[in-house]
């Protein structure tokens, strides 16, 4: 290979080098920014802390000096019991001085501190709420958990509160120490000086191997999370497979592999640690030696000798502080590169500005009197990443027309409802609500015209009457007993010693999948929604439950556009008209009888596999 080659070569690497260091440094510049924005709120707390932080400093600074006279000038020169009294009395007076101005210092940088993190962590929240479906199926519940309870946000509590309180105090300290010290003897102020030279390289030295320590720790303790909000959630499956072992066996796989890391991570920073502080040994030794030949052979006084090792002590303390703080910083810098890489997530379902935004409440009436559908998907495209499920579907759903959605799994029934809830963004074509493009209206109105009652719905901690209200904050009691009752659940809910004020949820009392099905009902009743979509709702109702519900469902089929996902094919005789999903396409459509009687037809087939299971 010749040289210009090699250089050409060289020069490629070097460029590819470049971005990623530029986005390294533009990162650290946003983390910054990030801090300063949600520590704005508690500028003044911050300010306060600084100030009596430094305050601080001073009386550390001075504290050794008071010694210097209490032994030359007490003990040496004038021997006097009452000189040393009130040089003692002094000393007193700076450390009370001390303890005072440090005490106050604590509580404002307590203040800016908790109010930044609360901050920090609403804004990670709300962000991640606002997130679509796709960022959640690829990030879990332990990992966000651990994003913003755990190590990333203790680490950089850590950080910060060394920053606000330890750093401006020892600041002070260190200047007036170190002007001390070359005001007592320039020769132990050198010895000094090199020695913490030393301990600032030995600490440089230091910073990879504690910052590779803590992002593996980071990293396994993540996991860990993952696995075990996982398995918590997942506790009737393991315990219904039998696997409790395999799970335990597998917890204390990813508990070991933490332990390890743990102890890596805790143990890198002690070894790295003892480097410096061993150069603090070394110099101290060498100052002793070089101080006490002062002392004996050129007039140096024990005084001057032990003041200066006091300040010598302050100024290195100081100094492994703050290469203690680099260190710290190192990890805190992996810990916000994770919070970064959420509040840096964008959403696939971005919304327009609020003035090119239509109210759906208008456009609903609007497309009624223009003869609109209400629903219509346009050769719309979907995939989850490399799964394609819709190629160009296109159907139309009239205003109060009740339409049920049936096809094996995987066919493409449950992602149409969720294409139409914008809980995903299409990959082509168009969905249009009341004529108008979905992308046109703001999440959360769109969302709240439309009611939904999953398959499998989620209880929320609180009480019955709680997670019903929860659809319709602003609802009066009429309106939620008067859903509850339609949905039939007051049924369980009188059997209760507390009736609805009864509490369910996580930790709580555990309702059956019907019980679950008839309160996420009763949510949607209550939202009384332009659209309503049944998840196969009654599959875990009973048959007598299932008939009253039925009945409710076609009542509201008559004043509400009613969407019903089925797989019991049963519960949907009376509806408008089916449509049958194969592969993400619609391949028959009509009424229940004319379905039923086609020979050879999808639906017909779906019920002979009922039939015959």
């Amino acid at each position: 290979m010749d040289t210009k080659t090699v250089v050409k070569e060289t020069e490629k690497k070097l460029e590819k080098k470049r971005p990623q260091k530029n986005a390294e440094d533009k990162k650290r510049v946003a983390f910054w920014r990030n801090i300063f924005t949600y520590l704005q709120e508690y500028r003044k707390n911050a300010i306060i802390a600084i100030l009596f932080s430094a305050l601080t400093g001073v009386a550390v600074a001075f504290q050794p000096l008071v010694i210097k006279y209490i032994v030359d000038e007490g003990i040496t020169v004038r021997r006097s019991v009452s000189y040393v009294s009130i040089a003692c009395l002094i000393y007193l007076a700076i450390a009370s001085m001390r303890m005072l101005f440090f005490n106050s210092a604590l509580k404002h940088v307590l203040t800016a501190l908790e109010g930044t993190l609360f901050n920090l962590r609403c804004k990670v929240f709300s962000h991640v709420g606002h997130l679509c479906m796709r960022f959640y199926d690829k990030k879990s519940a332990g990992e966000l958990y651990n994003c913003i309870m755990g190590s990333p946000m203790t680490n950089m509590r850590g950080y910060l509160q060394s920053i606000l309180i330890s750093v401006p105090y020892q600041l002070v300290s260190f200047v007036i120490s170190l002007v001390a010290l070359a005001s007592y003897d320039w020769v132990l102020t050198a010895i000094m000086l090199v020695t913490a030279a030393s301990m600032a390289i030995l600490n440089f030295l230091s910073k990879k191997v504690i910052r590779k320590a803590s992002r593996d720790y980071i990293a396994k303790e993540s996991e860990t999370s993952k696995y075990l909000t996982d398995i918590f959630h997942g506790m009737d499956s393991i315990k219904m497979y039998s696997i409790e072992n395999d799970a335990e066996q597998k917890f204390s796989r990813y508990l070991t592999e933490m332990r390890n890391s743990g102890i890596r991570h805790i143990y890198s920073v002690h070894k790295e640690n003892l480097k410096p502080e061993f150069a603090t040994y070394l110099g101290t030794a060498v100052v002793y030696l070089v101080g006490a030949v002062f002392c004996i052979h050129r007039g140096l006084t024990v005084g001057i000798l032990y003041a200066f090792l006091s300040s010598m002590g302050s100024i290195l303390s100081t100094l492994t502080s703050w290469l203690s703080l680099s260190l710290q910083k190192s990890a805190a810098d992996v810990g916000m590169a994770k919070i970064l890489e959420l509040i840096e997530e964008t959403t696939s379902t971005p919304e327009l500005p609020d003035e090119e935004l239509c109210d759906v409440k208008e456009s609903r009436i609007s497309a009624m009197e223009s003869g609109k559908p209400c629903i219509e998907f346009d050769n719309v495209r979907f995939a989850y990443d490399k799964k394609q499920i819709f190629g160009s579907l296109s159907c139309a759903v009239k205003f109060n027309e009740s339409v049920a959605l049936v096809g094996g799994s995987g066919s493409g029934k449950s992602t149409f409802t969720k294409l139409l809830m914008r809980l995903y963004e299409t990959d082509g074509g168009s969905i249009r609500v009341n004529g108008e493009d979905i992308k046109k209206y703001h999440l959360h109105d769109l969302r709240y015209s439309i009611g939904i009652v999953p398959q499998s719905p989620f209880i929320f901690q609180g009480t019955i009457w709680d997670n019903i209200r929860i659809a319709c904050p602003e609802a009066s009691n009429y309106e939620i007993i008067q859903a509850m009752e339609i949905a039939h659940v007051h049924e369980f809910v009188n059997e209760l010693p507390l009736g609805w004020c009864t509490r369910i949820g996580d930790g709580e009392l555990s309702l059956s999948g019907g019980q679950k099905q008839r309160i996420a009902i009763a949510r949607a009743v209550l939202k009384n929604p332009d659209i309503l979509i049944f998840d196969e709702a009654t599959s875990a109702l009973d048959n007598i439950s299932e008939k009253h519900i039925q009945q409710s469902m076609e009542e509201l089929m008559k004043t509400h556009t009613v969407i019903i996902v089925a797989h019991r094919l049963s519960t949907i005789k009376n509806v408008d008209r089916i449509l049958v999903f194969e592969r993400g396409e619609i391949v028959e459509e009509g009424k229940y009888d004319e379905l039923a009687k086609k020979e050879g037809g999808a639906f017909r087939a779906l019920l002979d596999c009922v039939e015959n299971s």
